[in-house]
């Protein structure tokens, strides 16, 4: 083991620890990089699009298109550059997928009620292109977004990201997309243009199945040593926007740190030497950004620490030790700072964006973002507000920000009521009484999301004692919630006093609580 900690303290994961197996770039392609990357364009050489029956003019094309750059882009920088007219001509999935993925999300202004004319032809179409054999690049692209973005399903058990994830990689390994200067079985990647471009598509590809990783308790693809070392050498050899980077080197950290700790023994004080090594890189990343680093950053390192804190926490349930109260305190703090993010976020007033207004923005965000808030709010719940073990002001601390992440939730219109059924798994579970936490050994893989999926499994049976099946526990209740007029699914500061009918009377029983935290986090910090 002290081999294990040793390897894993020297691999820092610093971008240029390049593999044995990696080539050096030529610097043909290092030094023209800056001039192949042309600029995005916007101007469409066609006066209308079709899928399937339904006709798209070009405005509400390019307006999506627009929106996209704007919004998404940035989480998931894969499309370089963002060409309309190129990206129509050479991927129809791809084109469309962008479209779909906007219109799924917002109101395209020029086009209101597009989304429910194209998502069946285009389910169609996702159908047929998906299953091609070679994938073309480009349909890996639109995979990588349908993962970020899934469309909206009525059960979380129908989301398909995890499959769409596995084709994308595979098909990139297939297409030698992982290798920057070895020959790729389509002659069109060869170029140097397309060498940056390849790397991108691979880069999304580790990042994506990653996340989803993390999200669903299931094993990284690409989690050796050498393909890690491989992808953080590609972001010091290649201009891949800083803050992409950084989540790039945040999943490789935890793909690092999950390999040493599926190969030791549940110990206390093993993990905790493995823990303090693991912040330390994470921390590592806010060296990169030496005034202020980027708040997404920050909430995705915070919930990548609270799923590894929780992994630690399953596999020595059976111990009782300071180091594990130790450890639950750590996980309260960064579960607080979490929501307080969350929360900023949503009452932040941005300027209107392509005639978007700040609440439809919001609801660009990755659906990782909002799985992350949901697991914070369960945690909280589960190990503290409902914790006999746990102190009063724990107890009710926890209480309110749970209030909080029921809030943030309910303030977000959902297609398929997807944030409705958030929020009222977290009414099920505030309704539960004082109880303890459930032992029992679960996999180190299972073991960030084995909280989640236990309340889950809770709350389907409040609703329904009958035995559910495990594959129905997101099924939506038979009855929607009843929403009082102070609780609309509008982007409105919302009159929390109203959910003394959905939580229990301890969850307002401290008159000094501030429900947007303005008091307990005055703003300027991180904003």
């Amino acid at each position: 083991m002290s081999k294990e900690l040793n390897e894993l303290r020297n691999q820092t994961l610093k971008p240029g620890a390049a593999s044995s197996d990696n080539a050096s770039f030529p610097s043909s392609i290092e030094g023209s990089l800056s001039s192949i990357i042309a600029a995005d364009d916007f101007s469409p050489s066609f006066d209308a699009v079709s899928i399937g029956c339904v006709i798209v003019n070009a405005e509400a094309a390019t307006q999506a298109f627009k929106i996209y750059a704007s919004l998404f882009h940035q989480r998931l920088p894969v499309i370089v550059p963002i060409n309309v007219n190129a990206i129509y001509h050479s991927s129809q999935l791809l084109f469309w997928t962008v479209i779909t993925i906007v219109a799924s999300r917002t109101t395209i202004p020029s086009f209101e009620g597009l989304y429910a004319q194209i998502a069946g032809p285009f389910q169609d179409m996702l159908k047929t292109e998906a299953l091609q054999a070679p994938l073309p690049m480009q349909s890996i692209l639109a995979l990588l977004i349908l993962c970020v973005w899934p469309l909206p399903v009525d059960r979380q058990i129908k989301d398909p990201s995890w499959i769409y994830s596995g084709i994308a990689t595979n098909s990139a390994l297939y297409l030698g997309l992982h290798r920057a200067t070895s020959q790729t079985l389509i002659s069109k990647f060869t170029s140097p243009a397309n060498s940056f471009e390849k790397i991108t598509a691979w880069l999304g590809c580790f990042y994506v199945n990653s996340c989803l990783s993390m999200n669903l308790g299931l094993r990284v693809m690409l989690d050796s040593s050498s393909e890690l070392a491989r992808i953080t050498a590609y972001l010091e050899d290649f201009p891949i926007p800083r803050e992409f980077a950084s989540e790039i080197k945040l999943q490789a950290i935890v793909a690092d740190f999950k390999n040493v700790l599926s190969h030791t023994s549940s110990d206390g004080t093993i993990d905790s030497s493995i823990l303090h090594i693991l912040d330390r890189e994470l921390d590592n990343l806010r060296s990169s950004y030496p005034d202020q680093w980027p708040r997404m950053l920050e909430y995705n390192t915070l919930i990548a620490k609270l799923h590894m804190y929780v992994v630690v926490i399953a596999r020595d349930y059976k111990t009782n030790n300071t180091a594990r109260d130790i450890l639950l305190k750590l996980c309260f703090s960064t579960s607080l700072r979490i929501v307080f993010l969350a929360n900023v976020r949503r009452t932040e007033e941005l300027p209107e964006c392509h005639g978007l207004s700040a609440s439809l923005q919001q609801r660009a965000l990755p659906k990782s973002y909002f799985h992350g808030l949901c697991f914070t709010a369960v945690f909280l719940i589960r190990y503290f507000s409902l914790n006999p073990a746990a102190s009063v002001e724990e107890q009710q601390l926890a209480a309110n920000h749970v209030a909080t992440c029921h809030a943030i939730f309910k303030s977000f219109p959902s297609p398929t009521g997807e944030f409705a059924r958030v929020a009222r798994t977290i009414e099920d579970l505030c309704q539960l009484g004082p109880t303890t936490i459930e032992g029992g050994a679960v996999s180190t893989d299972k073991a960030g999301v084995w909280v989640l999926i236990q309340a889950l499994r809770v709350a389907s049976q409040k609703r329904d004692p009958v035995p559910a099946d495990p594959e129905a526990l997101c099924t939506p209740p038979a009855q929607s919630t009843s929403l009082s007029p102070s609780l609309s699914t509008s982007y409105q500061t919302l009159d929390l006093s109203a959910m003394d009918m959905m939580f229990p009377d301890q969850y307002w029983n401290d008159p000094t609580w501030d429900p947007f935290m303005e008091v307990q986090y005055p703003l300027g910090q991180n904003g």
